[in-house]
């Protein structure tokens, strides 16, 4: 009888050698993990207190516990299975130390945070030149515009048609928006002399859809009509036919400084002397709607139309104590708030630009020596939430889903894609690292395919990947 049924300390033995096994794994898997971290994911190959990736004080802490807690498991099965382990046992040991790594990788993975890591990227493109901005007409579909011409890429990434810029004669400036699929470009035949000509291309093949000489145009996109700006005059043109539709003159003693539109209103602001303002007309008749006056007392360094719905204006005056702040403006023109670009609680930071979406102007701000994002009303100028990053350096803004925003973030050591919800800043999950990715000092990003993104480099030296996707690791 005593041979059929082992004994209960025999029992407790073949029992403590099957749990040495699957702490030995784990304590296995644990230091390999740890080496990696320390000697090949660390910067510079190898990293120290301060600069090790994320999870690797967890591998160091439980590596020696699980290897200490499978040493005295071993022993324990040493004194109480009294001599050779049976083959069936250490057959079940094996086993079950194999499975002990599943749940010891999810944990560590736990412990590690989401990764994300190149799946695919473009050669960059030679000769250099400087870029000038990117549109995103379409998810996955991206056309990035450099001073010699415009190149589309498809939602895989690759090279689709391609829009050289005349001999000569640099491609300057973008519309904000592009409805209907059709993009106005400007070119300049000198330096300081953006608008000599504008263009109109259909997004979808790079085709050419007219043609308008200029002077030093502005241009926008308010519906069915491109807006064109010059020195005499706003025009509205067909946006597909370039037709002339409506023409408002300008003062003699005005400039254009900025215009934007949307399918209710085109706006353009005025600077005449020390005064400024802006006008809204109807963007297919060219009927004035509503015109109001800026509240500056100078000439004004920069003013630029961050939308068009609400209308909402970056001033800042020439001034040494003059305006720098955020106007915001409701659909009939009157002035409900502002953004003060510096105050008590925190600066406006102009790079990377802020993302409006809703009633919300999400923006990179600094208050004191911490950087973070804070969330401004549009209706009122009041600040909603801010979510703060400490030492890290917000570097990209982009909204990514319904009801988020994602804020790409750098440290000394890595960069970080987390995603902040728009009600309260708070984030929805933690951010992931992301893994050498050649990124230049400016650049965008877009959501591509479902969990993926699509970076666009935007620096001027040529020498990174124009465009690279990324997407979640899965394995170490």
């Amino acid at each position: 009888m005593d041979m059929e049924r082992p004994r209960p300390a025999r029992l407790l033995g073949h029992l403590a050698f099957t749990a040495a096994a699957a702490f030995a794994a784990v304590a296995a898997l644990y230091l390999i993990l740890l080496a990696k971290s320390v000697f090949t994911d660390g910067p510079g190959r190898v990293c120290g207190i301060d600069s090790c990736p994320r999870g690797t004080g967890g591998l160091a802490l439980l590596a020696p516990l699980c290897a200490a807690a499978a040493w005295l498991l071993w022993r324990t099965s040493r004194k109480r299975g009294h001599g050779r382990t049976p083959v069936p046992v250490r057959v079940l040991a094996g086993c079950v130390a194999l499975a002990a790594t599943v749940p010891g990788w999810l944990g560590f993975e736990y412990a590690r945070g989401p990764h994300m890591d190149l799946s695919g990227w473009q050669q960059p493109v030679h000769p250099a030149a400087a870029p000038v901005g990117v549109w995103a007409p379409a998810r996955g579909t991206l056309v990035r515009a450099r001073t010699d011409g415009l190149v589309a890429y498809n939602g895989e990434g690759r090279k689709g048609w391609r829009l050289p810029a005349p001999e000569r004669t640099p491609l300057c400036a973008l519309s904000r928006t592009t409805p209907s699929g059709i993009g106005l470009l400007t070119y300049g035949e000198s330096p300081g002399a953006c608008g000599s000509q504008v263009v109109a291309v259909d997004l979808a093949d790079g085709h050419v859809e007219w043609t308008r000489d200029a002077g030093r145009a502005l241009v926008a996109a308010a519906g069915a009509s491109a807006v064109v700006a010059d020195r005499d005059a706003v025009t509205g043109l067909d946006l597909r036919g370039g037709a002339e539709r409506w023409r408002v003159p300008i003062p003699a003693d005005c400039t254009v400084k900025a215009v934007d539109g949307s399918e209710r209103h085109a706006l353009y602001v005025e600077e005449c002397g020390d005064s400024a303002r802006i006008t809204a007309v109807d963007p297919g008749t060219g009927t004035r709607a509503w015109q109001t006056a800026l509240p500056t007392a100078s000439r004004l360094r920069e003013v630029r139309l961050l939308s068009a719905v609400p209308p909402v204006v970056r001033v800042t005056e020439t001034a040494e104590r003059g305006m720098d702040a955020v106007l915001l403006f409701d659909a009939g023109g009157r002035l409900r708030g502002f953004v003060p670009a510096s105050g008590p609680a925190g600066d406006l930071l102009s790079e990377p630009a802020p993302v409006l979406t809703g009633d919300l102007m999400i923006t990179p701000v600094k208050e004191g020596e911490k950087n973070g994002v804070a969330a401004y009303s549009l209706t009122d100028g009041r600040r909603v939430w801010h979510a703060g990053v400490g030492d890290e350096v917000v570097r990209g803004l982009a909204p990514t889903g319904p009801g988020e925003v994602g804020v790409v973030t750098s440290d000394r050591w890595r960069t970080y894609l987390s995603h902040h919800g728009l009600a309260d800043g708070g984030r929805r999950a933690e951010p992931a690292v992301l893994r050498d990715l050649p990124l230049g000092e400016r650049f965008t990003f877009h959501p591509g395919p479902p969990g993926s993104y699509v970076f666009v480099n935007l620096d001027r030296k040529g020498l990174l990947p124009p465009t690279f996707d990324i997407d979640p690791v899965l394995g170490w």
